[in-house]
């Protein structure tokens, strides 16, 4: 949902001491059931703050691993977009886009996308939320979410089905990478790195990325894999599939 630069500014909406806006009622501690899901939190991630205007959808989550990310939807074309660099602030929150210079400003008023320092999008609030009642805890249990499926990926191999491995192996040392850190580990891709194993010399370092967050027999589970030697390979690299169902 990125927006072109206009060369009028729109002004900010001017508080007018109006009751807040009503809860949305097709919404739920993730953000909203309708949309795509396009402003709805990934995996079991929980909404901080969604709110739905005359235009727009948008929901700020935050992650397994307590990062805090943003989902808009655009409601006359189904367009979205997903930020990953969100702060706090004292009213709100702000998710900045760094490549296209924009940022945008979600308060319980309204949002507004600021490009180049122009306000090139304000909207106001019609619904907000969380749902009163809903309790959004600031953190969850990484342990909801695993890497594939062990039985997937059969008898011998190590890592898989469980939560951030360190290690994975399909049972000799050639498909075996061992010392892995993991980022972002609950978002919608997690990123690792760590050291293949080798009979003779260094051990080469390699780059992970898991994807495919959805239900692997009944678990949530990162259901695809990526390994590259480097971070520009990474996202060409073949796609391992790590669950069946």
């Amino acid at each position: 949902m990125t927006a072109t630069t206009s060369a009028t500014s729109i002004a900010a909406p001017t508080p007018t001491g109006n009751p807040a806006p009503p809860p949305a009622g097709d919404a739920d501690s993730q953000g909203f059931t309708a949309f795509r899901n396009g402003a709805r939190c990934f995996g079991t991630d929980k909404a901080e703050m969604f709110m739905r205007t005359k235009q727009s959808a948008l929901v700020v989550c935050r992650s397994e691993v307590n990062r805090l990310y943003y989902r808009g939807y655009r409601i006359s074309d189904g367009a979205t977009i997903d930020v990953y660099d969100v702060s706090r602030q004292t009213d709100g929150f702000v998710a900045t886009d760094a490549p296209d210079n924009a940022r945008y400003v979600i308060t319980s008023d309204g949002f507004q996308l600021i490009q180049d320092g122009t306000v090139v999008v304000s909207e106001t609030a019609v619904e907000t939320g969380p749902v009163p009642g809903v309790q959004t805890p600031t953190t969850q249990a990484a342990s909801t979410i695993v890497l594939g499926s062990a039985s997937d990926m059969g008898p011998n191999s190590l890592g898989y089905g469980t939560e951030q491995p360190s290690v994975i192996s399909m049972g000799s040392c050639p498909n075996a990478i061992s010392q892995i850190v993991w980022q972002d580990w609950g978002a919608a891709v997690a990123h690792g790195s760590g050291l293949g194993c080798v009979e003779y010399g260094p051990q080469p370092r390699y780059q992970l990325v898991a994807s495919g967050l959805g239900m692997c027999h009944g678990v949530m589970a990162y259901r695809a894999l990526q390994i590259a030697s480097t971070p520009e390979e990474i996202y060409t690299a073949d796609l391992q599939h790590l669950c069946d169902k």
